[in-house]
């Protein structure tokens, strides 16, 4: 395995994880009607797996384009997509649940929704990131083939 390929197959790791294995999902029983109704969970879910699939791909080009890899900007995608996919996947991994006080309860649900868009910003600028990268990446170096 050549160094090149190591980012691709961190964010395919990451694009695994992000993969729902359990789609429970809201549907209707009433019947006659087909309708199902997908929480807003469900929906991020499906935007950060669409996104990470493209960014797999492109890291993928980018390894059969390049043999020079920049690790710093890597490092940084990495850690700015991680707090995502940890909400994503646990999403009550800051909750205590064993708390039997309402209001430190009630302290611990606020300080996880505060941290919530902060997650999402994130990942909004490591892909903004990325994206910049990718392109810039592109337009530099001529294709090799």
């Amino acid at each position: 395995m050549t160094r090149p390929h190591i980012p691709f197959l961190a964010f395919l790791i990451l694009l695994l994880l992000t993969i729902p294995f359990s789609f429970d999902f809201a549907t209707s029983v009433v019947p006659g009607w087909h309708m199902t109704i997908f929480p807003p969970y469900y929906v991020w879910g499906l935007i950060v797996l669409i996104v990470l699939l493209l960014v797999t791909i492109d890291y993928w080009l980018l390894s059969k384009r390049t043999d020079k890899t920049n690790w710093t900007f890597f490092a940084i995608h990495f850690a700015l997509t991680i707090p995502t996919i940890i909400y994503l996947k646990f999403p009550s991994i800051l909750l205590d649940v064993h708390l039997t006080d309402q209001n430190e309860l009630m302290k611990a649900i606020q300080f996880r929704m505060k941290l919530i868009p902060i997650a999402w910003a994130l990942f909004i600028v490591g892909q903004t990131s990325f994206i910049i990268y990718f392109i810039r990446t592109i337009k530099a170096k001529p294709t090799s083939t």
